[in-house]
């Protein structure tokens, strides 16, 4: 039977439950067939940063909610460090492990100093773990670049009795931790333990989530409870030895690739009961006095019970096979993306256009060709030739941000290169670290690093779940430092609208900061164009909303509305508006003579809108998912990306210029063709167009006609 990953409760609680030596014997039968029988894999622990952690875990006597015997350490050294991992090689340990009492990662110097210990026990030719709390991307990125083998992360035990054990942190920022440590490339150490209070269902509830993990974490601890005086928990009465032993068997059959580890609590077990451990399916412990703050067997105990059950340790890993060129690194990957259809090409217009964010058709007006003729005959220069703080702060760049204030109705507006350095520049400048950041789970590329890089912390919501992200307020309502709710109002892959009124609401409900990305929203909605807020009387609200010039505009750049404080501190701090040449004061020129067009021609965004809806129409009459689109951004739903690459060729064949769009832009199982409308569009194309994509998709992908309008 291949690996599975979508266990039932009721499964694994009818293995958990099977008779005890059927159940070691099913578990033996796994183990032979990924294990060898006669090795087990020794690690060492060593706490690099003792006590003082601000988590409430019950068990745990590091925690500084607790009186405890354990005394608060600061950050061993790093040659102190590579000692001890030195000693536990030659002790025969093959992977190092190191622990911090950290709730989370901060970038600085202590993180440094970590990775400098990883580098150096990876030198030595061991595998390296550590358990440092929760993390950001970025740190499991640079963690697997010093040479980090695996991650400790612990569930504890399920999702049910987590709360009562522990409050200080949700068991989604665990899996929020996990899934940023396998993104990075690093292997994954995940398990739990018995003995805390728990009930039997409890514990198969955990060995069903730790299953449920796509792959399965590469080695999986079982800990019992160590009773620690000053916990919570120290009156907890141990579990039964046949109770590990169901967990161990359990967790073998569910999970058989991976080691599992009989961890924490050993010194309270007898020989016999570990070597039934053995039996039905661990095949890793740690060796070595202490672990973190725990006591364990003594190496030459483990040594000796290891010796009369027949045991040897597992092989130091070998070293590390020479690195390919980075050509050829790279080669394998594009061909890994061709052979899952995510390989990207650049291809150039051609065909009617029905992909692209000109959705006025200003790129091509001619009153903003003349504008931008009559500039040119006037002299204007052609580039900015320095940054606006030095000599790029032109005349008609000043002369636009005045008019684009005026358009929006603030105090005043900043002009950016890109969206995307608007959206990376303003949330690294306004949000500070000690900042909690409610972000859309949808939101852009740009908002995302914006968010990563002010080192705030980050509270995905599912996209547009009002219900969550108010609790997730809730949760929040007496953090300290401030809030800030990030949204589009158009989403750019959906085509679906914001609930501008009811955000604005919880936002002043629970003191929070409203950033808005109008991208395509801008020269669409609103009475005079302005975008979404306007169109709902909201456009005082929010700190800031960023616009783009290169979609609705057809022009090029971005510019932020905001009042003069922040204008004044993003020139004085952003980074992505300091340091950067600034754009032509010919592309100012073309952006307000789009904003003269918008004013003086509103049946171009009329006619779009009108458009969309046409084609809307037609699709859903014919049971093709266009999601929740209310814009002129129409998804045409597909599932996989072969799909979406062929029905997309084969519309480009017919002369329709329209793009597949594939993972990791959108998620998983969501490929899908980005049909978008422009005013210049007509009716008759539409039409065509529309009937060839319902006979394409009903030809090349037929499971996508078969939901409900």
């Amino acid at each position: 039977m291949g690996l599975r990953y979508d266990w039932t409760l009721e499964e694994v609680m009818e293995i958990y439950d099977r008779p005890l030596l059927a159940l070691v014997e099913e578990a033996r039968a796994v183990h032979r067939r990924y294990h060898g029988l006669d090795e087990m894999q020794q690690c060492s622990l060593l706490s690099i940063k003792t006590g003082g952690c601000p988590e409430d875990c019950a068990y745990c006597p590091q925690s500084a909610h607790y009186e405890t015997d354990v005394e608060a350490a600061g950050l061993m050294d790093v040659a102190e460090v590579e000692a001890a991992a030195q000693r536990a090689r030659e002790a025969g340990a093959a992977r190092f492990c190191m622990g911090a009492a950290w709730r989370q990662v901060h970038d600085g110097h202590d993180f440094d100093q970590v990775l400098e210990m990883v580098r150096r026990v990876a030198r030595l030719g061991m595998e390296v773990c550590c358990t440092l709390g929760m993390l950001s991307q970025e740190q499991a990125f640079r963690l697997a670049q010093a040479g980090l083998t695996a991650y400790n992360h612990n569930l504890d035990t399920s999702p049910e009795f987590y709360p009562n054990i522990i409050t200080t942190r949700t068991y989604q920022d665990r899996l929020q931790t996990l899934e940023r440590v396998r993104r990075a490339g690093i292997t994954v150490c995940c398990g739990g333990i018995i003995g805390m209070g728990e009930t039997k269902r409890d514990r198969a509830g955990l060995l069903q989530q730790l299953a449920a993990l796509d792959p399965h974490p590469e080695s999986v601890p079982i800990n019992v409870l160590v009773r620690v005086a000053g916990t919570p928990l120290s009156g907890q009465q141990a579990p039964p030895a046949f109770e590990l032993v169901r967990a161990v068997a359990t967790a073998r059959i569910l999970m058989p690739r991976s080691k599992v580890r009989l961890s924490a609590g050993r010194r309270s077990l007898s020989a016999e009961a570990q070597a039934l451990c053995f039996l039905a399916g661990a095949n890793s412990i740690f060796i070595g006095e202490k672990l973190l703050t725990t006591p364990n067997p003594e190496i030459e105990e483990d040594q000796q019970l290891l010796s009369q059950l027949g045991l040897k340790p597992e092989a130091l890993p070998k070293p590390p096979a020479p690195a390919l060129p980075v050509e050829a690194r790279l080669a394998a990957e594009l061909d890994h993306l061709r052979r899952k259809n995510l390989h990207r090409t650049l291809r150039s217009p051609r065909g009617y256009d029905l992909s692209s964010n000109d959705y006025l058709g200003l790129s091509q007006h001619p009153g903003v060709r003349s504008a931008l003729r009559r500039a040119l005959d006037d002299g204007i220069p052609l580039g900015s030739t320095g940054s606006r703080l030095l000599r790029g702060d032109h005349e008609q760049v000043q002369a636009l941000e005045e008019r684009l204030a005026r358009f929006k109705g603030s105090e005043s507006a900043l002009v950016f290169n890109s969206g995307y350095d608007a959206n990376t520049g303003i949330l690294s400048t306004l949000v500070c670290g000690d900042a909690v950041v409610f972000s859309d789970r949808l939101n852009h590329a740009s908002i995302v690093d914006g968010i990563r890089a002010s080192g705030a912390e980050k509270v995905l919501f599912p996209h547009l779940d009002l219900d969550y992200l108010k609790a997730q307020l809730e949760r929040r309502a007496r953090w300290k430092g401030e809030k800030f709710i990030v949204v589009e109002s158009v989403y750019s892959m959906d085509g679906d609208l914001a609930p501008l009124r009811e955000l604005a609401s919880l936002c002043q409900q629970f003191g929070a900061h409203l950033i808005v990305d109008e991208a395509h929203a801008t020269g669409i909605f609103g009475p005079r164009g302005a975008g979404l807020l306007e169109e709902w009387a909201l456009t005082a609200f929010p700190l800031v909303t960023v616009h783009t010039s290169g979609k609705a505009l057809g022009s090029f750049g971005a510019f932020a509305s905001c009042s003069r404080i922040v204008r004044d501190y993003l020139v004085n701090r952003c980074r992505s508006f300091i340091f950067t040449t600034a754009l032509p004061p010919l592309v100012a020129v073309q952006t307000a003579a789009a904003l003269r067009v918008i004013e003086t021609e509103p049946w171009r965004r009329q006619r779009v809108l009108d458009l969309a809806a046409r084609l809307r129409t037609r699709l859903r009459e014919a049971c093709i998912s266009t999601g929740r689109s209310q814009s002129q951004i129409i998804p045409v739903i597909l599932g996989s990306a072969e799909k979406a690459v062929a029905v997309a060729e084969s519309l480009q064949r017919a002369g329709f210029d329209v793009r597949a769009i594939r993972p990791p832009t959108v998620p998983e199982g969501t490929a899908r063709l980005r049909v978008t409308v422009n005013a210049g569009l007509e009716d008759s194309v539409l039409d065509d167009f529309g009937d060839l994509l319902v006979e394409t998709v009903r030809r090349l992908a037929p499971e996508a006609c078969s939901s409900s309008p």
